[in-house]
């Protein structure tokens, strides 16, 4: 059925909320669009280049094989998310997963936490694209380096600003076309590699036969490898907060995670084992020391000579179109906490115009850009965008923890006729258990073997995204206590209603009333 349209655009007003507010607007990104906001978001150029080759200092020359065990690990989640968007749509994306599936109140802890995790990828990706520009323009270093670093981080982030603020159709527009490019680049570039490469192309780098680093032979080191191949996946969801405006969102929406995820995974394994055959499987232990760090830049300029510059156009333009897709997801997330009253109304606004949630947006690039300086100058590029790029880790991967398990949860409370055992238990449950040695990986929880303890400044990171999880909880509990509704009207979905199941007795935490609801109805 087709649910009440002032529903449908939020307004039960809050105290100071806007009545006349027209809302995002509905059914104007279509399944290519939302596909690449996805892929996009993942950044396949600069994951390619940078988290994927990281691997290759525990799986040596099996790099390919671990970036096959990570698309497999990555594809279990993205299944998991895709079957719950199949009967839930809001710009809550996975925060309305987990508050319908297990309660309003983690449901709110999973939206404090998505911005805040985006918001890192501001700074992260000002200063990659930053870095490059000045590596390239000022080599030498000196006061020339800053300034070239410093003047290409906010041109970016003003081109960043501009895609979101003048409406999805642009931002989505500007994905599709960046992505196209920065994989038909690498593919092309990937191509090359393995036709230049001839006789030594072989199908034994899918084995273990070539993780040959000392302390992480055979199959341990393909694991290790894996939880940096895992990494460059990040992003795969950020089609969910765009369901309200997407078209047929509950079935483009679902394709758009799974193909993001299958197509650059795919895309991954062919850079992981071009990279490995033309550089060598034997030496691999010594790739990411390549170049001074940039071993793809050192095969481009090996294969292509002068021509290595497209590839720092490509890694440039992959860091741009990353950051407009991590925006559009981001503070589509702010956008409806703002609506729900779970946060200010102030952020649940949208421009009267281009119907992008401008004020999220404002707040949102400029709590970027102040990280993005403050970091490049107290540290410097490179150290602060390591800083920022573990924080998106340790932060993100709880939130994709959290969801996975609530697909079984989901169907087995609301959707029990349509349960598949294999689909929506063991799929979701193993995801979310390999989503466990990455996390150890990236917050530096040394207990795994390929998990070390982080120096500083990147210890920083898990104290600070720790306390901002813990004040997320605290506002949870509040919200929950004195204002049960505006925790509820952020678990809803808000497109395409359809009815469900009725839920047995006791099924809906968190209910407004405290009565059972079927997920996917909006309450009065």
């Amino acid at each position: 059925m087709t649910a009440n349209p002032e529903v449908i655009e939020g307004v039960a007003p809050q105290p100071g909320s806007d009545v006349e507010d027209p809302g995002l607007v509905k059914g104007v990104v279509k399944l290519p669009g939302v596909l690449f906001v996805a892929i996009a978001t993942m950044a396949p150029g600069a994951g390619a280049a940078y988290s994927i080759s990281t691997g290759a200092m525990f799986g040596g020359g099996a790099l390919a094989l671990s970036v096959v065990f990570a698309l497999v690990g990555s594809l279990l989640v993205a299944t998991a998310i895709g079957q719950l968007a199949k009967h839930m749509s809001s710009a809550g994306g996975l925060a309305s997963y987990v508050g319908t599936s297990m309660h309003d109140a983690a449901g709110f802890v999973v939206a404090w936490a998505y911005p805040f995790m985006y918001l890192f990828a501001l700074p992260y990706l000002a200063l990659v694209f930053g870095n490059l520009l000045a590596t390239t323009v000022v080599p030498d270093g000196g006061s020339g380096f800053t300034l070239v670093w410093t003047v290409g981080a906010l041109i970016c982030l003003a081109g960043a600003f501009a895609t979101n603020y003048f409406g999805v159709e642009i931002g989505v527009r500007f994905g599709l076309i960046l992505g196209l490019v920065e994989i038909t680049v690498m593919v092309v570039m990937s191509v090359w590699m393995i036709c230049t490469s001839g006789d030594t192309n072989s199908l034994s780098l899918f084995t273990t036969s070539h993780a040959n680093i000392p302390g992480f032979e055979g199959i341990s080191g393909v694991i290790a490898a894996s939880v940096y191949g895992f990494l460059a996946f990040i992003g795969f969801e950020a089609a969910a907060p765009l369901a309200e405006e997407t078209q047929n969102p509950r079935r483009n929406v679902p394709r758009a995670v799974v193909l993001s995820c299958l197509i650059i995974g795919l895309f991954y394994v062919l850079t992981a084992y071009a990279s490995t055959v033309y550089f060598g499987p034997d030496k691999m232990a010594d790739f990411m020391t390549y170049n001074g760090g940039n071993a793809w830049i050192g095969l481009a300029k090996t294969l292509w000579g002068r021509g290595w510059i497209v590839l720092v156009v490509v890694l440039m333009i992959s860091s741009f179109a990353c950051m407009n897709a991590a925006a559009l997801a981001a503070t589509r997330s702010m956008w409806a906490m703002g609506r729900s009253g779970t946060i200010p109304s102030f952020f649940g606004r949208v421009h009267p115009r281009w119907r992008s949630p401008s004020k999220s947006i404002i707040v949102f690039f400029v709590l970027g850009t102040i990280l993005t300086l403050v970091g490049g100058y107290v540290w410097d590029p490179v150290t602060a965008y390591s800083v920022f790029g573990t924080a998106l880790t340790v932060c993100v991967l709880p939130i994709y923890f959290v969801t996975a398990l609530a697909c079984p949860l989901y169907y087995l409370r609301y959707r029990r006729s349509e349960l598949n055992v294999f689909l929506h238990v063991i799929v979701p449950v193993l995801g979310a258990i390999l989503l466990v040695p990455a996390f150890l990986a990236g917050a530096g929880i040394a207990i795994v073997s390929f998990a070390t303890p982080l120096s500083w400044p990147l210890s920083l990171a898990g104290p600070v995204v720790g306390a901002w999880y813990v004040i997320g909880i605290g506002i949870s509990i509040y919200l929950f206590m004195r204002r049960k509704a505006s925790l509820h009207r952020l678990s809803e979905s808000t497109v395409d209603i359809e009815p469900a199941a009725p839920a047995t007795a006791g099924s809906a935490g968190g209910a407004a009333d405290g009565a059972v609801r079927p997920p996917g109805l909006v309450a009065p």
